[in-house]
């Protein structure tokens, strides 16, 4: 089944906090329209059958696109976090992975109903419901960074032997060769400087074109293909965690990315350093501490982790890039410059990380 596509100029309602970068703080003060609201309670009560509308409260995090955003439910059952989207995704094999994480002791948000369809004047949507953490965003703290780092290591430990890596990396395989057709794309775009694909993206490519000539030498997506590749989480940054505010402790959020990233550790060590450390005005003694409280965190020393970075930053504008020549989705400027300047980042610290 498709999922309606929602306007992509309202991001903040589809992504909570779009790039993830810097969220906001985690007020729920927005109103949904009268009939939205009420279409999202009636298909909540499907899954909290003593769930009584009419003393519900449900207020949005940010303002909603429609019926689109994330949610705090309040009732005499508790508090709940709801999200609806337009994105379908891959709600079984998303639970699944949570399910094995919280088995094994890891800190992790539980979905109490995963990827539910219900329709609204003419467009279906994805609802999920999850209990609604007392928690904070990342405070720059040290202890919040070890606190982190503490999290992925007990994620990738239980990871490491989940059951359906089979099919996360047969995902993978599928995503990663999307991408490498996506490189090729941009390839042929750059030898013909014709970059009319792109849509209203084209004149950033014709103005980054070294970048991007750059990018496609040295782009290698298939990730799956290295030794010590495993089920990840695939996108740590300051959006998908969250701290208990009474223990500080670390709970990895959103795992959509899990169901079809496959590669080593590295990947997500070096999401963490670049989207926790490297957010700018450091200097090389403020990243040689941060480093250091992953590592004993960790528990291990950290591999190189520049050449991974700029595999990320490339692997997020090859993404955008096929988003835009095989489903026509606008993604705005700012990601790309945003990306480039990962990139460029990573490479100055090439010999450093």
């Amino acid at each position: 089944m498709n999922l309606s596509c929602g306007p992509m100029s309202h991001l903040t309602a589809e992504f909570g906090w779009p790039g993830g970068d810097r969220p906001g703080e985690l007020n729920f003060c927005f109103n949904p329209s009268p009939d939205d609201g009420q279409a999202v309670l009636e298909a909540l009560r499907q899954e909290l059958p003593g769930l009584k509308t009419e003393d519900a409260c449900l207020k949005a995090l940010t303002p909603p696109d429609g019926v689109v955003g994330r949610y705090r439910l309040g009732c005499a059952l508790g508090e709940y976090f709801v999200r609806i989207s337009t994105r379908e995704g891959m709600p079984r094999l998303e639970n699944a992975i949570l399910a094995h994480l919280a088995a094994q002791g890891a800190q992790v948000n539980p979905l109490l109903a995963a990827g539910k369809i219900f329709s609204l004047n003419g467009r279906t949507y994805r609802l999920d419901l999850r209990p609604l953490i007392d928690g904070r965003h990342f405070n720059h703290s040290e202890e919040d960074l070890a606190s982190v780092a503490a999290a992925l290591r007990v994620c990738h430990d239980s990871l490491s032997d989940f059951p359906e890596s089979a099919v996360i990396r047969a995902n993978a395989v599928g995503r990663n060769r999307k991408l490498v057709q996506a490189r090729d794309a941009l390839t042929e775009m750059i030898r013909m400087d014709r970059f009319g694909a792109l849509g209203t993206a084209a004149s950033w490519a014709s103005r980054h074109r070294e970048w991007l000539q750059e990018m496609t030498a040295l782009f290698n997506p298939e990730l799956h293909l290295l030794p010590d590749a495993q089920v990840l989480h695939g996108e740590i940054h300051p959006g998908n965690v969250l701290f208990l505010r009474d223990s500080g402790q670390a709970v990895l959020l959103d795992f959509e990315e899990s169901v079809h990233i496959f590669a080593p550790p590295t990947w997500d060590l070096a999401y963490l350093i670049q989207r926790f450390c490297l957010t700018g005005g450091q200097t090389a003694g403020d990243i040689e501490r941060s480093i250091g409280i992953i590592s004993r965190q960790y528990g291990q020393p950290l591999p190189p982790l520049a050449g991974m970075m700029r595999q990320a930053a490339w692997t997020a504008m090859a993404v955008i890039a096929d988003l835009h020549i095989s489903g026509g989705v606008v993604t705005p400027v700012e990601e790309y410059d945003k990306f480039v300047r990962l990139e460029r980042q990573a490479r100055r610290l090439e010999g450093v990380l």
